[in-house]
């Protein structure tokens, strides 16, 4: 079987532990309240076409059908081998997919698709995974030499993310508020500032944090959404690549340090499109991503109107590996971490630290 290059990375993820990535609570997740009753029936068949328009959905065991639950629930183990889940509950309507077949985009596309069938619309024909699959590899084929030299360049030579003790600690996983509303803004509006985004404002400030124990250059291994192509806007099916951000340690300012920090985030982008495990990274190098907010202000189903009330991605089960930092906004304006390892390396002590560091560096 073709596999793309998140879902071979991922694999290869779940033989190191595994259960990580095949298990049932690798999930993508949302949850709406809905200001009426929806008609079961026509959700029903809703949710058939939906899967019959898109092959990634379906199994050799045909399609899933609606469950009628007693209680909603955000998070909800969904099997690989039947990879979507939707549940009515009432004035809650859940939707669980699994993460080897989606991305967060591939969520609200299905949340999106389902609404317009059940509002009887008629939709043009889906673009499918597979196809996908051979423009991605099409593209490394063909971006293969200059990616290949550019990694290297900037890898081989990079002093790899600080691993600062090898005393083990205890397997931790916790969220924090790094920023609170007001303090968010107030960061973004610096950020608008230096014409620059919110990735390269928190990397610069994570790599001030972690300065005093790292070389000239951090490295980090993250994902890149690739929906570059117009019909990609459109497709179900997991259109992110696994690389690494090699970016360059903090001079002390904001100001100095976007322009060398945005060029690098640029460059990690441009050339995503590459192996990552062909590259030369130690297994514990650390993991950060940063996901905007993207929920959707809300879908139609015919005349009931479903808010978006609750997303999540990926339940802990306790398989954390080396340390995992992942920071997004909220709802409500605040900014969030998303804080995991397995204690070895990096304790949480140690991590908390850091934290404390981004936001002295953000405010300061």
């Amino acid at each position: 079987m073709t596999t793309s290059l998140w879902q071979t990375f991922a694999l290869e993820l779940d033989a190191r532990r595994p259960g990580f990535a095949l298990g049932p609570w690798f999930t993508m997740n949302a949850m709406l309240a809905l200001d009426g009753e929806l008609d079961a029936g026509r959700l029903a068949a809703a949710f058939d076409t939906l899967q019959r328009r898109h092959d990634i959905l379906r199994t050799d065991s045909g399609v899933a059908e609606l469950e009628l639950v007693r209680e909603a629930a955000l998070h909800v183990p969904v099997p690989l081998a039947a990879p979507i889940r939707l549940q009515l509950s009432g004035d809650r309507l859940t939707l669980h997919l699994h993460h080897m077949v989606s991305d967060p985009v591939s969520l609200w596309l299905a949340l999106t698709e389902l609404a317009a069938l059940y509002s009887g619309e008629d939709l043009p024909p889906a673009p499918q995974y597979a196809d996908y699959l051979l423009d991605e590899a099409e593209q490394m084929s063909r971006n293969a030499d200059a990616a290949s030299t550019w990694w290297r360049s900037r890898v081989t030579d990079a002093k790899i993310c600080p691993q600062p003790s090898r005393t083990q600690g205890s397997p931790f996983a916790y969220r924090s508020e790094l920023l609170s509303a007001a303090e968010a803004a107030q960061v973004e509006q610096l950020t608008r500032s230096h014409r620059s985004t919110a990735l390269v404002t928190l990397l610069a400030a994570l790599a001030s944090a972690m300065e005093p124990t790292a070389g000239d250059t951090l490295v980090f291994n993250t994902l890149f959404s690739k929906r570059d192509r117009p019909d990609w806007q459109r497709v179900l099916g997991p259109c992110i690549v696994p690389s690494v951000l090699a970016v360059p340690c903090s001079t002390g300012s904001l100001a100095a340090d976007v322009p060398a920090m945005r060029d690098a985030v640029v460059g990690c982008s441009r050339y995503a499109r590459y192996p990552v495990l062909e590259l030369e990274v130690p297994p514990r190098t650390p993991f950060f991503e940063y996901v905007p907010q993207q929920w959707p202000g809300g879908y139609d189903f015919g005349p009931i109107r479903g808010e978006v009330v609750g997303a999540a991605g990926p339940k802990d089960t306790g398989l954390a590996d080396a340390l995992a930092i992942r920071v997004r906004p909220t709802a409500d304006g605040v900014l969030a971490g998303h804080f995991s390892g397995d204690g070895s390396d990096w304790s949480e002590p140690l991590v908390t630290a850091v934290a404390s560091g981004v936001r002295a560096y953000l405010l300061g």
